[in-house]
């Protein structure tokens, strides 16, 4: 869930890309800062992450994701109506959302001194000094129930909760997928203010700065924004992934012509050593749109599909392996059988020098994208924090890719995923 509570800042404002220098440090109060120094444009973009507040933090199902959405909200100084004109009247931008394992809030400013010094106190009141007012968070808990309520109607996300619980049981990952109404309506103010008060702190805060500021500066700024948090978090250690065992759930649904497939299991972890085989494995299977084996023979070749993907979404612990498309509700059974073969064929017999190469020259050719603005740059620098990554991991990134061999993406996908333990989701699937 993101909440954003302005976006003032022109898109003009844009950078183009060119090579970015990490440091990292961290301050007197135990926080991690990573920064890169661009001058270019008179801006500064700041990402605060706090690891372990997200939902495998939380005491109260549904308290992570309700914290970050009403840091904007109204804090001990000003009131909800009072923090938007402000940060209108300073063209700042400020977001705040709560993943799976961390929280985080992200803030653009103009550079120039007065405007940034003003900002950052803003900052800090969401940050730091959040009211979670009653009223406000009763017309919040109403604003989710609607949500859920709509997306228990689509397909896709019946699909997506149904393989997360398959995935990981009753491990804190798929706390999300078991959200229910009366999960939402039994969050209080007081479980907000204790999830806040436990999990946002300065040991476990990663700041990440990047824009038109010196490292003096940016190091006043992280003390700054984290003035007034407890010291110490109070984080629990995420538990170890469950085995799979292939299990296969029919979700009867009858309002749409379509069926939704989904399949996967547990795989990649941050910093995994596999982490480069897969990944441009994963290309060839299922992330590289139509060029991808299971485009070419899902949609081209038997004509099942409009469209079919494989993803990777790396976690502290195992995050999930999946493939996913959409088919109509005859050709279900059949279009699953064929992902199944097109998976266990690339497992079995590996990519091709053809395949290889066509997967590196395109993620190599995309990569310097990942740097074109200072707001994707200030959230490659958080990934440098919290995940401990090293300062030249980015420099690195295509050389690792380059060097990738189809034989080692063979063993490591034969090593690393067994097909017959992947979990698989139906939704609308015809039944005779």
């Amino acid at each position: 869930m993101n909440k954003i509570l302005i976006l003032p800042l022109a898109a003009a404002l844009a950078a183009p890309a060119y090579a970015v220098t990490f440091q990292r440090w961290q301050t007197a109060d135990g926080a991690t800062v990573t920064y890169a120094e661009r001058r270019e444009l008179p801006i500064v973009h700041m990402e605060i992450v706090f690891k372990g507040a997200g939902q495998t933090g939380e005491s109260v199902k549904g308290a992570a994701a309700m914290t970050a959405d009403m840091l904007t909200s109204g804090s001990e100084q000003y009131s909800e109506e009072e923090l938007y004109d402000r940060s209108n009247r300073l063209g700042i931008t400020i977001g705040s959302s709560a993943g799976t394992e961390n929280a985080s809030v992200s803030f653009a400013s103009l550079s120039r001194r007065d405007t940034l010094s003003d900002g950052l106190k803003l900052a800090n009141q969401i940050i730091a000094h959040p009211k979670f007012d009653e009223k406000i968070l009763e017309r919040e808990k109403t604003q989710a129930v609607t949500a859920l309520r709509q997306s228990l109607s689509n397909p896709s996300f019946l699909a997506s909760r149904a393989l997360t619980i398959l995935n990981y049981g009753n491990h804190a990952y798929a706390d999300t997928a078991r959200l229910n109404e009366a999960d939402i309506a039994a969050v209080t103010s007081d479980a907000l203010k204790a999830h806040h008060r436990s999990t946002y702190a300065k040991n476990n805060a990663y700041v990440a700065i990047v824009g038109d500021v010196s490292r003096k500066e940016a190091d006043e700024m992280a003390a700054a924004v984290l003035d007034g948090l407890p010291a110490q978090a109070d984080i629990h250690p995420i538990a170890d992934i469950p085995q799979t065992d292939g299990r296969q759930q029919d979700i009867p649904f009858a309002d749409k012509e379509q069926a939704v497939v989904v399949m996967g299991l547990p795989l990649l972890v941050h910093k995994d050593p596999d982490r480069y085989a897969l990944t441009v494995g994963n290309y060839i299977l299922g992330g590289g749109g139509f060029d991808s084996r299971l485009m070419k023979t899902l949609r081209d070749e038997k004509g099942l599909v409009y469209g079919v993907s494989s993803s990777l979404s790396p976690l502290e612990k195992k995050g999930p392996f999946a493939v996913s498309f959409s088919t109509k509700k005859g050709s279900a059974a059949e279009a699953l059988a064929a992902a199944r073969s097109v998976l266990e064929n690339f497992i079995a017999q590996g990519p091709t020098e053809a395949e290889l190469k066509q997967a590196k020259d395109n993620i190599v050719g995309s990569f310097p994208m990942s740097f074109d603005t200072n707001a994707k740059t200030v959230g490659l620098a958080a990934a440098v924090g919290v995940r401990g990554l090293p300062l030249d991991y980015y420099d690195n990134y295509t050389r690792n890719i380059e060097a990738v061999t189809a034989e080692q993406i063979k063993e490591v996908w034969q090593r690393r995923l067994d097909p017959k333990k992947m979990n698989v989701v139906t939704v609308g699937k015809e039944t005779r």
